[in-house]
């Protein structure tokens, strides 16, 4: 009423101020022009004043649609293909409707941060003014009208609630299994024949010895796809009986062109970067290397060959042919005309596992308590081993699904099986949807979204997580950390094997994965309308009926054999959430240096940008203005700065720079990121040197929500960069590596607080190698170690450089019952070893450049296996008794005055390893092994 009555006084009051500027003009068409104007601006004005409570109302209507998309994926099942676009474009609404709340939200926030703070967010919206939420009353009629057209073509439809094949219950709220050895080794049952045979045609085990060894043989794994080829090498390839002297697998992808391939078997078999642009010269380099080594042998692993002409295999086979005699080729693919290729060859035909191996593969994930207390299960599970047919990997997925289910669940399962007997993509991918369909909404999005990795392409459960949460794909769960949902979340996948564990091969040891190619084909399927793969700027597959407006993620493959950049790909696509750059090659770049500076002005809903693993030198500043980014991707470029544009993304969680060498400086307004949760600067250990220096800015204390910081520069109090004290409130996960200790005063140093960081496993201690030079850093560094002392949790730890001659006794508390690994390198002498021998739980040990004559380990030590000796130039004699779990001790590089390495008493004690020269004095005898 008060509205109205102050409209009314209003209106009379423009009127009259009109009259007395336009006394000519007839008072008819007067009051007319204003009642038309009046009647606008009064709509504007209440849209400028609804602009709240339109959003609290697109709020409401954006958690229905999400209410009704999860119960269209979870308890029905919808084959119209009208109700599926219907369906889609609801929630490309709800989309548009998350970037409308999400910027609103953003703005408020900065505002708050503003006022509190005293910070400025020079980019981002200030306080809502009159054009701010005009515009925002705008979007919101946007929105409205789409939600309108919506509305009406499901009139038109005649769509109820009730529509659908209502699906049946499958308890999914319940994680069902235990993550361990029994999903392990299930991998390998009723493939333990096949397995034998495979060996013997690596081993030449029965061969004739009449017949002379060929310099290169070729054992050929053909077979269906979802049969089980790559499972069946990967136990062969892990055996510990092959004896090889280079073992390398390669993964092909769908469209490897054969000089991709080349380049990754160079890379594989030799461990370097191919920089080779010139085909011929990858080739003659991968010859030398195989003739530099003749006595060793190799087994090279091809897995996933989709070329079948002679062309390709024998291009790779050339340079190959200079292997050692005795080395063996062994080749997993789809297509039998592959055997006819290449010669000597030996085939083995895949058949798959027969139905009774199935029925004890889905026993022994969906009952692994035994099957005698249910022999009701026992002829429906027989039912739906058969319709596997002969597929390990449907047959695990289905085990993993059927776990914990009532016999009524099992007659379900069966009955989709039997309705898709006659799937067009064959009745193994048939099956593996079953499993899909039975997912919850959240992890079906999950699973769809990892459609951006390109078939066979390894990647980090962590990483993969931080894109999950940055799409807001993990829902919150009570208190729990969203990465601790997340991990809930893809080891569920993991357990139905949606993803399969990579062997680590690599130094870094950490655990990667991938998903099956079938796995990979059905993410492709379900996630048709939403990704699209661009490969060197040309679509990688056409969906039929795809709009470019309702495309959120992409993934651009750049070509090995193209090393320029086709951007212009990507613009039709705008409304993108995700956009990842990857490189076929595993140690390629993709060039996107020459990215011009405002490219990504068009993108603004991305919330993850991913430019690692390319030659970016600059990041480009239109990335500063994707103010829903969540996730930006820096990870082994070239860059040697961040702009201070980047300081504007709010709502940034993670930032990655792993990898990048060549970084010095943070900007200086890292502080504005309040919702930042990772800053990996994580770089391998053993590439660190005293130069490694990345200056963090002052203020980080303030990011209460950062877990992930692997890397922390110590600078003195003075300067604008921060010091040690401000780890203390961060609650710090994983890694942590502090360099320039020598810089941490007393005070500082036990303000820090580490003894409290429960979270971090792996810590790294390093001083400056002049420090140990140094008298006053000598003696400073003896009280700012004790004051360091980490959480009794850590589970590895590497000193470098400390220059005091007194260690703390914390090195020696035996309630550092999970620290496993301990390198000691260039300190001054062997008194850690007194107190290491007191850790219950050491199992490996390195010590590298110490000053000493003799290493005398006569008690404690009960359970370390792996003893590495490196670079001692002074040590004579080392002593080892009683060490009851030793198994190996290894020698590396310069000891020129080592004469007696005496073992005795190591009951399980097998090898001494030399390298280099020390081999050479073993031989001539001026080094004495005695190990009794």
């Amino acid at each position: 009423m008060e509205n109205s009555t102050e409209n009314s006084i209003l209106v009379d009051g423009i009127k009259t101020i009109w009259g007395w500027l336009n006394p000519a003009l007839p008072e008819k068409i007067v009051e007319k022009a204003l009642d038309i104007g009046c009647s606008v601006f009064q709509s504007e004005v209440s849209r400028y004043k609804n602009v709240e409570e339109g959003l609290r109302r697109l709020k409401r209507t954006s958690e229905r649609i999400d209410s009704l998309l999860t119960d269209a994926e979870e308890r029905r099942h919808i084959d119209d293909v009208s109700v599926k676009k219907w369906l889609r474009d609801l929630k490309s609404v709800s989309f548009n409707t998350d970037d409308l709340l999400d910027t609103y939200q953003t703005a408020l926030n900065v505002h708050k941060k503003r006022k509190r703070y005293q910070i400025n967010f020079p980019s981002l919206l200030p306080e809502l003014g009159p054009f701010q939420r005009r515009r925002f009353a705008a979007e919101i009629d946007k929105v409205d009208n789409k939600l309108e057209e919506i509305s009406k073509s499901r009139q038109t439809l005649r769509l109820r609630g009730t529509d659908g094949a209502k699906k049946q219950a499958t308890g999914q709220n319940i994680l069902p299994f235990q993550t361990g050895s029994c999903h392990d080794s299930a991998r390998i049952l009723g493939l333990v024949r096949e397995k034998k045979e495979i060996l013997e045609l690596l081993t030449d085990a029965g061969a004739s010895t009449s017949v002379p060894m060929p310099r290169i043989t070729f054992v050929v794994i053909h077979g269906a796809a979802g049969i089980g080829k790559t499972t069946l090498a990967q136990m062969v390839y892990d055996d510990p009986s092959l004896n090889f002297g280079i073992k390398a697998w390669v993964c092909l992808t769908e469209r490897c062109d054969v000089s991709t391939a080349m380049k990754k078997i160079y890379e594989k078999m030799t461990g370097l970067k191919c920089d080779y642009g010139d085909f011929g010269t990858v080739q003659e380099r991968l010859r030398e290397h195989l003739k530099r080594r003749p006595e060793d042998n190799f087994l090279l692993v091809i897995d996933n060959l989709w070329a079948s002409d002679f062309h390709f295999l024998e291009t790779l086979i050339v340079p190959l042919l200079a292997g050692s005699k005795g080395s063996k080729v062994l080749i997993t693919t789809r297509y039998e005309r592959t055997c006819q290729v290449c010669e000597p060859i030996q085939r083995f035909k895949l058949t798959g596992l027969h139905y009774e191996d199935c029925w004890l593969l889905i026993q022994s994930l969906a009952l692994p308590q035994g099957i005698d207390h249910h022999k009701d299960l026992e002829p429906i599970g027989k039912e739906i081993a058969m319709r596997c047919y002969g597929s390990p990997m449907a047959a695990k997925a289905l085990g993993a699904l059927l776990n914990r289910r009532s016999a009524e669940e099992w007659s379900n399962v069966l009955s989709e099986m039997q309705a898709l007997k006659d799937d067009s993509n064959g009745p193994v991918l048939a099956s593996l949807k079953i499993s899909y369909h039975h997912l919850r909404y959240r992890l079906k999005q999950c699973f769809g979204y990892c459609s951006i990795f390109p078939n066979g392409c390894l990647f980090e459960r962590d990483q993969l997580i931080r894109y999950w949460i940055a799409e807001g794909l993990i829902q919150p769960e009570g208190r729990r950390r969203l990465e601790a949902v997340g991990i809930k979340y893809f080891d569920d996948l993991l357990w139905r094997s949606f993803f399969e564990k990579v062997p680590i091969c690599d130094k870094d040891q950490v655990e990667r994965y991938r998903m099956p190619s079938l796995m990979h084909d059905l993410a492709k399927q379900v996630s048709e309308y939403e990704f699209q793969g661009l490969l060197s700027g040309n679509r990688v597959f056409e969906s039929r009926g795809i709009e470019e407006a309702q495309v959120r993620c992409a993934s651009f493959i750049q070509q090995s054999d193209d090393s320029t950049l086709n951007l212009e790909c990507i613009q039709p696509y705008s409304h993108l959430r995700t956009l990842k750059f990857s490189h076929e090659l595993s140690n390629g770049l993709v060039p996107l240096n020459s990215t011009p500076a405002h490219f990504f002005c068009k993108f603004v809903h991305l919330r993850v940008l991913d430019m690692s693993n390319s030659d970016l030198e600059q990041v480009p500043i239109s990335v500063g203005e994707l103010i829903h980014l969540r996730f930006l991707g820096l990870s082994n470029t070239k860059i040697r700065t961040l702009p201070e544009k980047i300081c504007d993304l709010f709502n940034l969680q993670t930032l990655e720079l792993k990898g990048c060498s060549k970084l010095q400086n943070l900007p200086k307004g890292l502080q504005r990121l309040f919702n930042l949760r990772h800053l990996d600067l994580h770089l391998d250990w053993e590439e660190i040197t005293d130069s490694t220096e990345v200056a963090i800015p002052r203020g980080i204390g303030q990011l209460g929500d950062l877990q992930t910081l692997p890397r922390f520069n110590v600078v003195s109090d003075k300067g604008q960069d921060c010091n040690m004290i401000e780890l203390n409130h961060l609650n710090l996960r994983g890694d942590l590596c502090i360099l320039n200790l020598e810089k941490v005063p007393m005070g500082d140093a036990k303000n820090a607080n580490l003894e409290e960081k429960q979270f971090i496993e792996k810590l790294m201690l390093r001083w400056h190698s002049s420090a140990r030079t140094n008298k006053r850093h000598q003696q400073e560094s003896e009280e700012v170690i004790k004051a360091i002392k980490p959480h009794n949790k850590l589970t590895c730890l590497w000193i470098v450089n400390y220059p005091g001659t007194k260690y703390p006794t914390w090195m020696g508390d035996t309630s550092f019952e999970k620290l496993e690994t301990i390198r000691i390198s260039n300190c001054n002498n062997f008194k850690f070893l007194s107190l290491l021998g007191k850790l219950s739980r050491l199992i490996n040990l390195q010590i590298d450049n110490v000053p000493g004559d003799t290493i005398s380990m006569l008690v404690g030590f009960q359970s370390l296996k792996h003893l590495i000796l490196k670079n001692l130039k002074s040590l004579e004699d080392v002593i080892l008794r009683n060490l009851n779990s030793l198994c190996k001790l290894t020698l590396e590089n310069e000891m020129p005055e080592l004469k007696i390495v005496f073992i005795s008493g190591c009951s399980v004690f097998q090898a001494v390893v030399m390298e280099g020269d020390l081999h050479n004095k073993y031989e001539r005898g001026t080094l004495i092994v005695d190990a009794k």
